[in-house]
């Protein structure tokens, strides 16, 4: 290859971070690739000159006022603008080259570039393995699984049980015309504002302050037994993905477990630690714009990117849809919940430290007289409301609660407050109406449960309604049977009981459903806890 070809190449060529070399017991050493002064000061210009192109998108009108302003003609304004895009495509061509020329001299950069290229020319088992020797910016990846929509599948969204239910109000043409003024600027407030406060994560400052732990969360992964992919979503986003296969190794391993992060976390520091432990396959992935992704978190691309993961994990990876677990932690359990509702087949769905409706936790952090636009911007930008997409998904369910939770709590804060007991409501009141709708004491009995401060008033209040879990099974089993031998929702359990069962069975199916772990928000859920959930089959074995 002739020296001005691969300066060419270097040009345009990915930066490189790390280099990774095996060492004995197949673990990786991490060492700092380290590029020479004129790479690194090339490089930086290149970075300022990119951060100002998109700095200047939003600064042009200003700057063109300023020379109208304070130049004497047109012709003057020309000269001086033209004169500074001169100087700076100078000093832009040139730090370009001086990185290119950089590399072009270094042998490791050249041994990565040949590596990148035979993977990008046959990407197989072999030149993907060489990849993983080296952390280089995630764009020159090749993509290793492309979603295609063969099927044309009609998805189910918010939208469309809203249509369904006749929830959607048709406005007039006066009212439209009245709203324009709030609509507009909820519009520029939620694409601006809205979308970094409530997904942190996707803060550009974050990302670069965290890609450091990042590089060694991932690292751990791959010497674990982990393989990155890079997934192409319908909508052409590139999503960073960890899938760790277990099948044949441990008990549970034939599993899958696709975890789905927080507002703030990616799948290298994550909630991917805890299936892991417990010896299940797991796939985890970076919300858009989080770490390595690309585009943005708004509702309809994390959407197209869960949509995209399982479609991965059941076309490619193998896993027939029965045997995946999804497991969404806090704001995770938007995905979790939309992919749960449109492929119903799934073992089971886990739910951790997850609320039913993020508007009410937005207006508990909004001065009143902002509670009208706080409203306008979620309802039609981030209608985050996982109580209605978990209340379409029939399957097993285990929901899981912090009991010093501090993030997911509205209107108060404390125990009390905490949404996850209004999700478990929601869910019991549409699997089981015969014990809860329109049964005031039942309700009254489910919520002082719920909002019991310790472990030993929920324990007494058990005992004192004396909870019969043999009885409770029986009352379960035989509605199972007349149901046909199958589940259904909404159940007819507690039709035909009086009202001392149906306090029982209610307290039961809490206990069932969920499960608490006394710890903050953000605390490792403990690896003991996490299981497929309840599943209320189990109760005609246990009659027998």
């Amino acid at each position: 290859m002739s020296f001005i070809r691969t300066f060419w190449k270097c040009t345009f060529s990915p930066r490189l971070f790390q280099v990774y070399e095996v060492a004995l017991f197949g673990h990786l050493l991490e060492t700092s690739y380290e590029p020479n002064n004129i790479e690194r000061w090339g490089h930086q210009i290149v970075v300022c000159f990119a951060a100002i192109w998109s700095i200047s998108q939003y600064t042009i009108p200003l700057v063109a006022i300023f020379f109208y302003q304070y130049s004497n003609s047109l012709t003057e304004n020309l000269h001086t603008l033209s004169k500074l895009a001169v100087g700076a495509g100078a000093i832009f061509i040139t730090s370009l080259c001086a990185r290119s020329y950089s590399r072009a001299c270094d042998s490791v950069y050249l041994k990565f570039l040949e590596a990148l290229e035979e993977a990008h020319a046959d990407y197989n088992s072999k030149t993907k393995r060489e990849l993983y020797k080296y952390e280089f910016e995630f764009w020159a990846w090749p993509v290793d699984y492309k979603f295609t929509d063969i099927e044309g599948r009609e998805k189910l969204t918010l939208e469309k049980i809203a249509t369904f239910s006749g929830h959607i109000k048709r406005q007039t043409g006066k009212e439209f015309i009245f709203t324009l003024p709030c609509k507009f600027l909820s519009y520029i407030v939620a694409h601006t504002f809205a979308i970094k406060m409530i997904y942190i994560g996707s803060i550009s400052v974050i990302n670069w302050a965290l890609r450091l732990k990042h590089i060694e969360g991932r690292l751990d992964l791959i010497e674990r037994g982990g393989e990155r992919y890079k997934l192409l979503t319908a909508d052409n986003n590139e999503i960073d993905t960890m899938f760790i296969d277990q099948r044949n190794k441990t008990r549970n391993g034939s599993v899958l477990v696709i975890t789905c992060e927080g507002n703030c976390t990616t799948y290298e520091t994550g909630i991917i630690s805890t299936p892991l432990s417990k010896g299940y396959s797991v796939l985890g992935w970076n919300h858009p714009g989080f770490g390595c992704s690309t585009g943005a978190p708004y509702p309809i691309q994390e959407e197209n990117t869960i949509d995209c993961v399982m479609r991965f994990a059941i076309d490619r990876l193998n896993f027939p849809e029965e045997q995946i677990i999804l497991y969404g932690w806090s704001i995770g359990g938007y995905t979790a919940t939309w992919a749960a509702m449109n492929y119903p087949s799934i073992k089971s769905l886990v739910l951790d430290a997850t609320f039913d409706d993020i508007l009410p936790l937005v207006i508990m952090t909004m001065p009143s007289p902002l509670e009208g636009l706080a409203r306008n911007i979620i309802r039609n930008y981030f209608n985050l409301n996982i109580a209605v997409q978990l209340n379409r998904y029939n399957g097993t369910v285990l929901l899981i609660r912090r009991t010093e939770d501090e993030v997911v709590c509205a209107p108060i804060n404390g125990l009390a407050g905490n949404r996850g007991n209004i999700l478990l409501i929601k869910l019991l009141v549409q699997r089981y109406p015969h014990l809860l709708f329109k049964n005031a004491k039942c309700a009254a009995l489910l919520a002082v449960f719920l909002y019991a401060a310790t472990v030993s008033s929920r324990t007494l209040l058990f005992k004192t309604v004396g909870v019969d879990e043999k009885q409770c099974l029986k009352l379960i089993a035989a509605d199972i049977e007349k149901s046909g031998g199958i589940v259904k929702y909404p159940s007819t359990l507690g039709q035909d009981c009086n009202l001392e069962e149906k306090q029982q069975l209610t307290l039961f199916l809490v206990t069932m459903y969920m499960k608490d772990q006394s710890s903050s928000h953000c605390e490792p859920l403990a690896v003991d806890l996490f299981n497929p959930g309840w599943d209320p089959m189990s109760a005609l074995s246990a009659k027998e």
